[in-house]
């Protein structure tokens, strides 16, 4: 017990001053500039430590780095506002109920890493509609390197020992197509606004469909120059307005294969452990997004219900993201 409260102060601790630092970036000011940026680099890390919970379950971290780019306007057609591409690499890591594991009964989800390579174009038109296009190389088990990454952070930063990784899932590779819509529903006033949002991935890692209503309150900018859709970044070289506000989306999901439960799709021997999914994942993320000219910062909260039809429990965890424009 007392090797779990240290461990736990450390996370907390860890956790905490990451939140100082948001907090301070989240008050810099913001510069004024003739000439609109063109290029974003951007970090997602995403840990139920965030909550400042005692929790290190399911969804356990994921890393998430992207350079987004947007196309010059004298390449783009008269029918679309704005335009731009993105380009990502990250893992995410997968546990149990807990990341000690030395049972397979013990395992109510399936333990693998799952790293990813994707791309994708956005579109977005002067009417507040955004379309995305993408696709995603990924694959899952040892080759995806979770558990090399998992015990590098543990050993490092003085967490417990993890145990379980004997358990993963098998390797495989699979490729997926991605794609979104978004549009504005209403906007009363210079301060709230009502979204729709759907996105769909076909493949074999993940299939699924997802469609939700989307709320912001504070200092907004229109669909094709704001933070939330990404699109700070204007083809035609202009500096959008700075934006801070809170929001809120609820999303109804409905998945067909998740690799990550069920394993490859196309690996005979998928694994020690794989699980059947629920099709049905009612999904809510909440937070604050902030943009200035130079600095974009984003905290969210994500509540899921159960998505593994086992004695698993909800998911939640907490999600930081930073971008630097230039």
């Amino acid at each position: 017990m007392r090797i779990l409260r240290e461990m736990w102060s450390v996370r907390t601790l860890s956790a905490r001053r990451i939140l100082l630092v948001f907090a301070a970036l989240l008050f810099s000011g913001s510069a004024s500039s003739q000439e609109g940026n063109r290029t974003e680099l951007g970090f997602r890390n995403d840990n139920d430590a965030y909550l400042m919970i005692k929790q290190d379950q399911y969804y356990t971290n994921g890393i998430h780095f992207f350079i987004r780019k947007a196309t010059d306007s004298s390449r783009i057609s008269e029918r679309w506002r704005n335009k731009t591409w993105t380009v990502s690499l990250g893992q995410k890591i997968f546990n149990a109920y807990k990341g000690d594991i030395h049972n397979i009964r013990e395992i109510d989800r399936p333990i693998t890493g799952y790293l990813f390579a994707a791309a994708k174009m956005n579109w977005y038109t002067e009417r507040e509609a955004v379309f995305s296009l993408g696709v995603e190389l990924a694959t899952i088990g040892p080759s995806a390197l979770g558990e090399k990454v998992q015990r590098r952070f543990h050993d490092t930063f003085g967490f417990y020992t993890v145990n379980g990784w004997d358990y993963q899932l098998r390797n495989a590779l699979g490729l997926d197509l991605q794609g979104g819509y978004s549009r504005l529903i209403t906007r009363p006033g210079k301060s709230f606004d009502i979204t729709f949002h759907a996105s769909t991935s076909i493949g074999l890692n993940n299939s699924f469909l997802s469609a939700g209503p989307g709320f912001r309150l504070g200092r907004l900018n229109s669909l094709f120059e704001s933070v939330s859709t990404g699109s700070r970044l204007q083809s035609a070289g202009r500096e959008p307005e700075r934006e801070i506000f809170l929001f809120y989306s609820p999303q109804l999901k409905w998945t067909a294969y998740n690799s990550t439960i069920q394993g490859g799709m196309l690996v005979d021997d998928k694994g020690p452990v794989t699980f059947e999914i629920e099709p049905w994942v009612f999904g809510n993320v909440a937070g604050i997004q902030y943009a200035s000219r130079k600095i974009a910062l984003n905290y969210s909260y994500f509540f899921n219900t159960r998505e593994v039809k086992s004695t698993a429990g909800f998911q939640q965890f907490g999600s930081l993201s930073v971008s630097y424009y230039f």
